[in-house]
């Protein structure tokens, strides 16, 4: 019957969702109607932006999972996955401040009063017509396109934490407090980005160091060297943000090659024979992204998205995330591998692959505006060194776009593996669920 509930929530938005897109069509919101010029010449201006993302979710849970210690072999919930809360101005001319409110995963066992989280506060400056420089704590980072994602503007419901390798262990939502320098060269986009690692200590990653298994060290962190370089071939992205879209919706038409790495000395550290041993965090990753109206039909938009991933954490790293987590426990035993709610070893020293594919059909009705549907497959394939079987984990879903980014309902299926412990090592053992509806808003 519970999953009945679900389901029946799930069509009761998917039959009144053309209430939501006439409404969108009456209204026609302007993306720039938040921004304030300051000056008669409108070179000063002030610009206002928010998004919020909410999940209605139905969660096979991994073996063991507790919710307040009872066990929990599926959840049910609403939650808010992210709220932000956005402020840009350019005061003077060639200069411009940004700061950025938000919180992440909001849902039923969250803390009372959650606080809100400055996640951004940075200025820049722009020297040239080829290079602006900055600093302050923000997402300006090297590696790949999606290691600083516009999470409101991906081609799923949700980013993938391949990209995001140190996720909110030496960084804050992948803000960290930094300088940088940016800037376009004919065809070549570039990023340059100095940071200090945030401390691990106040973290749930945090620990000692194991024999034979690296982690990140909790002595003082050392300067964390990034890069990205990206080869436009067709129309010029934007790079007054350090986010970037997952789709232009048919407005632009993009083909990109891109390299990055991050390199941190002595970032981690394990026991070999009960002595400690220090490794640099040494990252690479090389990327591919496609957004291309069809020559035939404008509106109809393939994208498309392939990301390789070298990393090495140091011997035997893995660490398992469950995205806005529904259970706050486990009951560990000897066979127990996989972590907790909807985890999986999604980041650890190796190989992987992750890709995304996506179609954009027309605009449906003749006379109103039905909104644009977008079906779309992802997938990570990852071979890591601490366990020896491949990983796949894949999602595939449909984007219901009522007025672009700034009003859509997205519906997700998610398939993970699960592990377990034996006398033969880490195994594969069986394969779980996640079904999530999202709906977005989003003011410009």
């Amino acid at each position: 019957m519970k999953y009945w509930r679900t389901y029946g929530i799930l069509l009761y938005f998917l039959v009144h969702g053309p209430c939501l897109s006439t409404l969108q069509a009456q209204s026609k919101p302007s993306n720039n109607k938040l921004l304030f010029y300051l000056d008669n010449e409108k070179e000063q201006w002030l610009k206002i932006s928010a998004y919020a993302q909410i999940w209605a979710r139905n969660t096979q849970n991994n073996p063991g999972s507790t919710i307040n210690d009872r066990p929990a072999s599926t959840t049910t919930d609403l939650s808010i996955r992210r709220f932000r809360l956005g402020v840009s101005t350019s005061p003077w001319p060639e200069t411009t401040f940004f700061f950025q409110l938000g919180v992440n995963n909001l849902n039923y066992l969250s803390s009372r009063g959650t606080s809100v989280d400055l996640l951004d506060a940075y200025v820049e400056h722009k020297l040239s017509n080829y290079i602006a420089v900055g600093g302050g704590k923000s997402a300006w980072n090297g590696l790949s396109r999606y290691t600083s994602p516009s999470s409101s503007k991906m081609i799923a419901y949700d980013i993938s934490f391949i990209a995001l390798p140190t996720l909110n262990g030496t960084d804050d939502l992948t803000r960290k407090l930094s300088v940088y320098a940016k800037g376009k060269v004919g065809k070549l986009d570039y990023r340059l980005v100095l940071a200090k690692p945030l401390a691990i200590q106040s973290t749930t990653t945090a620990a000692e160091p194991v024999e034979g298994l690296a982690s990140f060290t909790s002595n003082k962190p050392n300067v964390q060297y990034s890069s990205y370089i990206k080869y436009e071939f067709l129309d010029a992205e934007s790079n007054a943000s350090p986010f970037l879209s997952g789709s232009y919706l048919g407005k632009k038409r993009v083909l990109n090659l891109g390299i990055g790495y991050t390199l941190q000395p002595n970032a981690l550290w394990s026991l070999r024979s009960n002595e400690n041993q220090f490794h640099d965090l040494k990252l690479f990753a090389a990327d591919v992204y496609l957004d291309l109206p069809l020559k035939f039909n404008p509106e109809m938009v393939i994208m498309a998205y392939l990301g390789y991933f070298n990393y090495d954490f140091g011997p035997g790293y893995i660490r398992q995330i469950g995205a806005n987590n529904p259970v706050n426990g486990l009951l560990s035993t000897e066979e127990t591998y996989s972590a907790k709610g909807n985890s999986y070893p999604v980041l650890g020293t190796g190989e992987a692959l992750w890709g995304q594919l996506g179609y954009l059909f027309p605009s449906m009705g003749k006379e109103d505006n039905k909104g644009r549907l977008q079906p779309y497959i992802s997938a990570q394939y990852s071979d890591f060194d601490a366990i020896p079987s491949r990983i796949l984990q894949y999602d595939f879903g449909m984007n219901w776009y009522f007025n672009g980014h700034l009003s859509k309902l997205s519906i997700n299926a998610q398939n993970r593996p699960v592990y377990s412990n034996s006398a033969e090592g880490i195994l594969k053992d069986g394969r779980k669920w996640m079904f999530v509806m999202q709906y977005q808003f989003r003011i410009d």
